[in-house]
């Protein structure tokens, strides 16, 4: 089994794309390694472009869809099947062609509202499992098919094939991996109801899986879909537990020229401990935080030293986060700061741009943090934790422990607290800041201006410059005009609207707003028969949407008030590559998006795409509603 790392795979993709001639075997292997640990997002960027390739080996390419699957990318998994399928291929690969092609119709099943469509979906599912079965009598399709007659209530059929297919995994003939022999096993039990053995088999999957937790997550995401129709005892999937997902706010040192002690210098040690013996009562695999002098950075030591996963957010440049948040503490910690983001596996920032004296920057960065988190516990098939090293008699400041706190509760989400003021009264004899350091002496630039955080949406309509001059008229009126009606009939209004041409762009306080609106855009251009209105067949819309911190300020041209910045265009550049029909959003705004625990959206990922007029590439979004297909 593989060692790797979350970083060697980044570091050595990051190698490997730079050659002008990759070899494939390498770029399969790092895939299989990003699939196995469990960021099938970074599978899916590594195959990308191979992927594509006239020679590529039909084992990458449906690696590629498994990928594709995992993430929701249920359109591009099912195109790269479609071209497998047609091929001649070794039985072993091609019964997992023919699973992966039931398990996308399941999962799309599983996401669809009842009704004659869930039927069909559930219908094709099961088809594509069964023959995969009768073609194969293998193990893999076999338990997968007497879970659909589960799910789709045929309950005696599935406990009778459920049988036969417990009889064929007994027998281990090398035909699956301990993992998944195993989870073949605990599926079976649980379709007969034997808890006690189905607990038993999938905690031997769970300790074969080891750091391959990809795997776990799809047992996780089957047990979890049987446990709709059949109750489940707590012991099976307690069985199938996966590495916590920690998100981490924690209040930083005490400054030098503190007069009221909160988190003091002699309190590291036993704040080290504390959080040391929380990460292990978690068993912590995936951590998310920022690196600040004190609890952050005595978080992310306590992370790495466990060989757990650790994914920074700096609010904005790193020189001036050091000025603002490490450098006051002294040297050491300045030195502790720059080995953590060295050994970190990823480092992500607010906005890459100098602080400016914006405090919305922190408050911008907690949210991204807390997204991140969830969007990868969803892949994960799990929930992830906050755990706070707090003084509950702080002020509440925006972006800082107790805001992250608060916003975190709000979702319902599990909170574990390391509380100071308890750690200060069981250790009396503290001393009250840390007279001896001369805090370094860094110029910070400002602007009159205060950056505020937006969505931001743009569209135009596709084919808009191909209209004759006597279609101006009817798309002023109709097409315009149906926007126009959307915006009236909106609950809370966008900040900011403004039109040329073809081209629209608004701004929104609320992501959700923004969200809701792109969807009911996206939908009313769908729906409408444009030939009616005076407009060509098949008129359609690009929606790309962006969140970040832009300046509001006065347009002295137009005399109103407008948004400006390089996020702007960020979101401009956004729209361009979208596809038509579609909404497509910056990973900022699908963060932002989850972590407003607005139930009503969800994202699937794209892959890093390249910007409208070379604006650099970015990490893109499909936004649809949780209960439509892709």
């Amino acid at each position: 089994m593989s060692k790797a790392t979350l970083r060697d795979v980044s570091e050595a993709w990051e190698r490997l794309r730079l050659q002008p001639v990759q070899a494939m075997h390498e770029v399969f292997e790092l895939a299989c390694q990003a699939l196995a640990l469990g960021h099938p997002t970074l599978a899916c960027e590594i195959l990308r472009e191979p992927s594509r390739q006239s020679d590529s080996p039909a084992q990458l390419r449906y690696t590629a869809a498994l990928a594709q699957a995992r993430i929701g990318g249920y359109r591009e998994a099912e195109g790269l099947l479609a071209g497998l399928l047609r091929e001649t291929l070794p039985e072993s690969l091609r019964i997992d062609a023919l699973s992966l092609a039931g398990r996308i119709a399941k999962d799309q099943w599983a996401r669809t509202a009842e009704g004659t469509q869930r039927d069909a979906l559930g219908e094709l599912a099961l088809q594509r499992y069964q023959a995969a079965w009768e073609a194969t009598g293998n193990a893999f399709p076999g338990i997968n098919t007497a879970t659909l007659l589960a799910l789709t209530g045929r309950y005696a059929a599935a406990r009778e094939l459920a049988l036969r297919v417990r009889e064929l995994a007994s027998r281990d003939d090398g035909t699956q991996e301990g993992h998944w022999r195993s989870a073949t096993l605990g599926e079976t039990c649980v379709l007969l109801g034997d808890w006690d053995a189905a607990a038993q088999h999938y905690a031997d999957a769970v300790r074969a899986c080891g750091r391959q937790v990809g795997h776990l997550a799809s047992m996780r995401r089957q047990i979890k879909l049987i446990g709709r129709s059949i109750a489940l005892p707590a012991s099976v999937m307690k069985a199938l537990a996966a590495p916590q997902v920690v998100v981490f706010a924690g209040h930083m040192i005490d400054a030098p020229d503190c007069t009221a002690a909160r988190f003091p210098a002699s309190l590291e040690t036993t704040v080290a401990k504390a959080i040391e013996e929380r990460l292990e009562s978690l068993q912590a695999g995936f951590g998310y935080a920022s690196a600040a002098c004190g609890a952050d950075l005595l978080f992310c030591e306590a992370m790495l030293a466990r060989g757990a996963e650790l994914h920074l957010t700096l609010p904005f440049d790193a020189s001036d986060f050091l000025a603002t948040s490490v450098a006051f503490a002294g040297a050491h910690w300045v030195e502790r700061f720059r080995a953590v983001c060295d050994r970190a596996s990823s480092i992500s920032y607010g906005v890459r741009e100098r602080f400016l004296g914006d405090e919305a920057l922190y408050t911008f960065a907690a949210d991204l943090m807390q997204g991140a988190a969830l969007l990868h516990a969803r892949q994960l098939e799990t929930e992830p934790l906050l755990l706070t090293v707090i003084d509950n008699d702080s002020v509440l400041r925006a972006g800082g422990t107790g805001h992250t706190m608060k916003n975190w509760s709000g979702l319902g989400l599990r909170c574990k607290v390391i509380e100071l003021g308890t750690l200060r009264r069981a250790q009396p004899d503290q001393t009250v800041g840390n007279v001896s350091i001369v805090a370094p002496q860094v110029a910070l630039r400002s602007t009159a201006v205060r950056r505020e955080v937006h969505s931001m949406l743009f569209a135009d309509v596709v084919g808009y410059s191909n209209l004759a001059e006597e279609d101006t008229p009817a798309f002023l009126l109709n097409f315009l005009g149906a926007i126009a009606l959307i915006v009236r009939n909106s609950e809370r209004q966008p900040d900011f609207v403004n039109t040329w041409g073809d081209g629209l762009f608004m701004v929104f306080d609320s992501v959700q707003d923004a969200a809701d609106f792109a969807l009911r855009l996206r939908d009313a251009v769908r729906e409408t028969d444009w030939q009616q209105h005076g407009l060509p067949a098949g008129t359609s819309i690009r929606i790309g949407m962006h969140t970040g911190p832009v300046f509001p300020a006065l347009d002295p041209l137009v005399g109103r008030p407008s948004f400006f910045g390089s996020h702007v265009v960020r979101a401009a550049r956004i729209e361009p590559i979208t596809v038509p029909g579609s909404v497509f959003v910056s990973a900022e705004l699908a963060c932002v998006l989850a972590a407003s625990g607005d139930a009503r959206f969800t994202t699937d990922y794209l892959g890093v795409q390249p910007l409208a007029k070379g604006f650099g590439q970015a990490a893109l979004y499909r936004l649809r509603r949780c209960n439509e297909a892709e």
